[in-house]
C-alpha cells in the first residue's frame, strides 16, 4: 500500500499508528475502504486493526474514499489495481466452480 503512495520511509504495519498526519491519512483510509471491500470484516474489527479506531471512524474513510474515487479517476483507478493486487480475478477464459 504504502509503495503506491511513494511513502518508502513508512511501511504498511505503521498504517495502523495512532496519528492523524496528513501523510498517513489517505493510504490509511484507501487501507480501510479496501479492507471492507474485499473482506466480511465488521467495521468494529476493522477499526481494531486500524489502531483501534472507532467504527465510525472507519465508517468515514470509507465514504470519504468512495466520494473521492466518483470525482478523481486516477484514484479510482489506483485503487482498482490496490484491489485486484489483493484479490486476482482467475485467468481469462477459466471457470471458477466444478468442472462437468
Amino acid at each position: 500500500m504504502c509503495e503506491n503512495f511513494y511513502l518508502r520511509e513508512m511501511r504498511d504495519r505503521e498504517l495502523a499508528v495512532r496519528t492523524n498526519r496528513r501523510s498517513y491519512l489517505l493510504p490509511r483510509q484507501i487501507a480501510i475502504h479496501i479492507a471492507r471491500q474485499l473482506t466480511r470484516a465488521t467495521l468494529q474489527e476493522i477499526g481494531r486493526e486500524f489502531g483501534g479506531r472507532h467504527q465510525t471512524t472507519a465508517l468515514h474513510s470509507i465514504n470519504k474514499i468512495d466520494q473521492m474515487r466518483r470525482t478523481d479517476k486516477a484514484l479510482d483507478r489506483t485503487i482498482t489495481q490496490l484491489k485486484d493486487a489483493f484479490n486476482p480475478s482467475p485467468p481469462h477464459g477459466c471457470r471458477a466452480g466444478p468442472k462437468e
